[in-house]
């Protein structure tokens, strides 16, 4: 199970990327995933914690910010 990096929250969601789905939209709005936009970089980030906001990649957790 992923846990941010930050505050150690487990309550952690994917962020999506490119134009969204209905279904895209629908989960957006239950905060079941985030929306990252139309702007994809390969130093986006994957992941969004519900808990305090942090935004990281998956392997931001090898490495003390």
């Amino acid at each position: 199970m992923k846990s941010c990096p930050k505050c150690k929250s487990n309550m952690i969601i994917d962020i999506i990327y490119g134009f969204p789905t209905k279904k895209m939209l629908e989960d957006a709005s239950y905060n079941k995933i985030n929306l990252g936009g139309c702007d994809i970089s390969p130093n986006n980030p994957d992941f969004k914690c519900k808990s305090c906001g942090y935004e990281f990649k998956e392997l931001d957790k090898f490495f003390k910010k």
